[in-house]
């Protein structure tokens, strides 16, 4: 089902110059909503000028700071926020920025809501994690479901956005505010870029530059996972924003499917681009990187899709050649 956005919907997304953040800008400003990208720095030009137009805003602030995120709520007139800033680290940074990584994913959500609240929003979507899971095993299904599967977060990434997710929930209900928490699977495709905040870029983009670039491409292992196309997290987070008839707070956003590397090397080949790819043999080093220490199960969509019809796309080779488009076919990998 499409979910169109009403004329009149204006929407602030803090971190809105990151991955998501764009990918949502995208989607929402097609609809003919109003945008205000807010982050610590502005997203690069070459990504920012794809998005120009007198609909779309964007300030530079601090998410902790209840000043700068007052003024940039002021400034959008926004209706609607989408709670997107987070650090998403590596264990390297674990070790020497913890600190900054729960003050920004954790005190940033307490101050994103709060702010929120008092300037009388109709709705906040607070972004979490299929992290909050861990590596727990998944329901009876065989997914994890956001009423049968306990969060078991393995990392201080993963343990912040369940404390903030749990946070805003509460600090919603205090304040009599609409606060809905959604749960990303791992996500790939258009608008990903080096932002410094995020410490692993997605393996199906560290494919795609390898083979623009002439480099065989050696796979560590399949890595299997609900890998979520990036304009498919727009369009349901859209549907969340816009849609009159949500019954819960908790929703999952996912592929609705596992899907591995090698598959997606092969879309890529059958949407034109050659891919000289295998699979490490035991010992072998690889240049495809990626934080997620194992493989992990699908979360459940059963409850974005009964509430607002939304359903991901499925064609993993359509997604290829619609990111192979995006990026330019012709060209060298820039974003």
């Amino acid at each position: 089902m499409s979910c169109s956005t009403a004329p009149a919907m204006k929407v602030l997304i803090t971190g809105g110059s990151g991955f998501v953040g764009l990918a949502l800008a995208e989607k929402l400003l097609a609809d003919g909503a109003e945008v205000c990208l807010f982050s610590a720095a502005a997203p690069p030009p070459a990504l920012a000028d794809r998005l120009a137009g007198d609909r779309l805003r964007v300030v530079t602030g601090d998410v902790r700071s209840a000043d700068d995120v007052d003024s940039a709520l002021a400034l959008s007139g926004a209706t609607r926020l989408v709670h997107a800033a987070a650090i998403t680290p590596g264990p390297e940074r674990e070790l020497r920025e913890a600190r900054t990584i729960l003050d920004v994913n954790i005190g940033g959500t307490v101050n994103a809501v709060e702010r929120a609240a008092a300037a009388g929003l109709a709705r906040v979507v607070v972004l979490s994690s299929v992290a909050v899971y861990g590596f727990s095993p998944p329901a009876a299904s065989g997914l994890y479901e956001e009423a049968g599967s306990a969060p078991a977060p393995a990392t201080l990434y993963g343990i912040s956005k369940l404390a903030a997710e749990q946070t805003a929930l509460r600090l919603g209900a205090l304040h009599g505010l609409d606060t809905r928490v959604v749960r990303l699977g791992p996500v790939f495709g258009p608008w990903e870029y080096a932002t410094g905040l995020r410490d692993a870029m997605s393996p199906h983009r560290q494919i795609l530059a390898a083979a623009r670039a002439g480099r065989p491409v050696v796979l560590p292992r399949p890595m299997r996972a609900d890998w979520l196309y990036s304009r498919d997290v727009g369009a349901g987070l859209v549907a969340l924003l816009h849609s009159e008839t949500l019954t819960h707070r908790l929703y999952n956003l996912g592929a609705g499917r596992v899907s591995d590397l090698p598959q997606w090397c092969v879309a890529l080949e059958r949407a034109g681009l050659l891919v000289d790819w295998r699979v490490a043999r035991e010992g072998e080093a690889s240049e495809i990187r990626y934080n997620l220490a194992q493989d992990r199960a699908a979360l459940a969509t059963d409850r974005i899709a009964a509430d607002t019809g939304f359903r991901p796309g499925a064609n993993l080779e359509a997604q290829a050649g619609d990111y192979l488009d995006w990026q330019g076919r012709a060209g060298k990998l820039q974003y």
